[in-house]
């Protein structure tokens, strides 16, 4: 299997923290081929290293998902261990390199009868734990200390949603972050289908009594709310979706019952809508899936049970082209992964394009030439509600930013318009540096230092934050970082490393204002150069060498 070029980057970034440290994680968006990113990893563990190679994951489809593709990618023949299937660990012809297992089924027993006790740990394993979002709870990490008891051996999580919403911090069970490609970055790549919003303004939905539980509402309190406004909800969407085959994301099983009830009452033909959720048995969640996918069923109605571990194949060659978002969350993580479920492009629509223009031009011809997140709002109260843009609004994630884009949020949905996320995020950064720019030019900003804490020293930059990687949030300004940005005047109160490394890249970027008034002396435009050429040209005119200083200053 021929592997992309970021899958490519993201191997090798994996193999490289893996060298030096004991474990990783990779991040990479939904849709993007994380399994094929770990099988390749695999193949060169066990090719390079002799070791054995295990696979955890908490959900039958992604067991399934895992041992096909390790197949595919390396040659072998992965053993599954979950219920009753078992890895034969006592065979004489020898034991399986590769295992694929679920959670239950490695914490299944009592004491040292545990289904993992099955399986030595006195010589060196490659952990791979899928969706290692899960990784800080203790089920997990109780199995990942038994395979990881050999001092040789290796741990790789890999995941589309590194947020966990117990904010326990993926930091407790990795070392390190070996590569990070969000869903923003495969749409702008042409990798991923361009996300398109739709608000849905709901007079009833009263979400300003839920409680929370953890970082998202109590899911009792959630249905409650939902109860009085089903209808405002499901009739607009009818209207919106056409015959558009959509999946739909319901609070709570008594929730998505309701839902299918109205949508196989809106004079559509009965058995438009079906539901799936935990409870529902193996081979019917199956079989549903199927018949969504072959287009049979316009309606596909889910608890908890499409945000991970399944993949529409796509099979009526349209694919999911709507997701109904009608379970509000403030959980980021929870959004990326129902988003994520329509996201995928078709079968072999960009297969041999190489470039992001060709990709990109291919998705808009297709029969799926974008996903649409219908989102609904109501009055949330105290609470902010998670939408397409904050998960696709990366380098926006100021305070001005959010405020900008919930503004404009609010006037979509005033209009009922349908409109695309990065476009209007790329607007909204554009508009924000001509703000910048114009602030330059009239001499507000002035020379960049600041003596206060309230002005935003990426303003007086003039730079829009980047987002910071989730491994580097709350973490203080290094010391280095600190001396260094203080001799520029910036206040570092406040400020993490991330934003701190964003800050003294800007710097860099340009002389200081000493540097900046000798090229002006010696007629060399210092707009022309950075920080580090500026110290090589000055020393060249301090040598008395002016003409190879302008030379190099071009």
């Amino acid at each position: 299997m021929q592997l992309r070029p970021y899958q490519n980057d993201a191997v090798r970034g994996i193999c490289e923290k893996l060298a030096s440290n004991r474990s990783t994680v990779a991040v990479l968006a939904t849709g993007l081929g994380k399994t094929v990113v770990f099988s390749e990893v695999i193949r060169r563990a066990l090719h390079r290293e002799g070791r054995r190679a295990i696979v955890l994951a908490h959900r039958e489809e992604l067991i399934t998902q895992a041992a096909d593709k390790i197949r595919q990618v390396t040659g072998l023949e992965a053993a599954i261990e979950m219920g009753d299937l078992r890895s034969n660990e006592q065979s004489m012809y020898g034991v399986s390199s590769v295992v694929v297992s679920s959670i239950q089924t490695q914490c299944a027993g009592r004491g040292d009868k545990k289904r993992m006790h099955r399986f030595r740990n006195d010589h060196p394993w490659l952990v791979v734990v899928d969706e290692c979002h899960h990784a800080p709870s203790a089920s997990y990490k109780k199995v990942i200390d038994h395979y990881m008891a050999h001092p040789d051996s290796k741990l790789l999580g890999v995941t589309a949603t590194p947020d966990r919403l117990d904010k326990r911090a993926l930091a407790q069970v990795f070392d390190t972050v070996s590569y990070q490609y969000d869903v923003a970055d495969g749409i702008r790549d042409g990798w991923l289908v361009p996300v398109r919003q739709r608000f849905v303004q709901c007079e009833k939905l009263d979400l300003s009594a839920a409680r929370k539980n953890g970082a998202d509402f109590q899911l009792n309190d959630l249905e409650t709310a939902l109860e009085t406004s089903l209808l405002e909800m499901v009739s607009p969407m009818i209207q919106i979706v056409g015959d558009r085959r959509t999946l739909v994301f319901a609070a709570t099983v008594k929730h998505a019952e309701r839902i299918a009830e109205q949508l196989n009452r809106s004079g559509m033909n009965t058995g438009t809508a079906a539901i799936v959720h935990g409870g529902t048995p193996r081979d019917v969640r199956r079989d549903l899936f199927r018949q969504f996918s072959e287009g049979k069923l316009q309606y596909l109605v889910n608890v908890a049970v499409a945000t991970e571990g399944w993949d529409d194949p796509a099979n009526d060659g349209k694919g999911v082209q709507v997701i109904a978002m009608m379970r509000p969350t403030q959980s980021r993580a929870l959004y990326v992964q129902m988003l994520g479920r329509g996201t995928r492009t078709l079968p072999r629509v960009i297969d041999g394009l190489a470039t992001a223009e060709e990709r990109s031009a291919a998705i808009a011809a297709s029969p799926k030439s974008h996903i649409l997140a219908l989102d609904f709002l109501g009055n949330s109260g105290r609470h902010t509600l998670v939408h397409a843009g904050d998960v696709l609004g990366g380098s926006m994630d100021s305070g001005t930013s959010r405020s900008n884009r919930e503004k404009a949020q609010r006037e979509k949905a005033g209009a009922g318009e349908e409109f695309d996320v990065l476009e209007m995020l790329n607007h909204q950064e554009r508009e924000h540096q001509k703000k910048l720019e114009a602030l330059k030019r009239e001499h507000i900003i002035g020379k960049a230092t600041f003596k206060s804490q309230d002005i935003d020293p990426f303003e007086a930059l003039g730079i829009v934050p980047k987002s910071v990687p989730w491994w580097q949030r709350n973490i203080p300004a290094t010391e280095k970082q600190k001396i260094m940005l203080e001799r520029a005047g910036i206040r570092t109160n406040n400020l993490d490393t991330g934003k701190a490394s964003q800050l003294i890249e800007a710097i860099m970027q340009r002389p200081s204002d000493k540097q900046a008034w000798v090229l002006r002396r010696a007629g060399i435009d210092p707009q022309k150069v950075d920080r580090r050429r500026a110290s090589q040209i000055i020393d060249l005119i301090k040598n008395g060498k002016t003409a190879e200083a302008r030379a190099l200053a071009g």
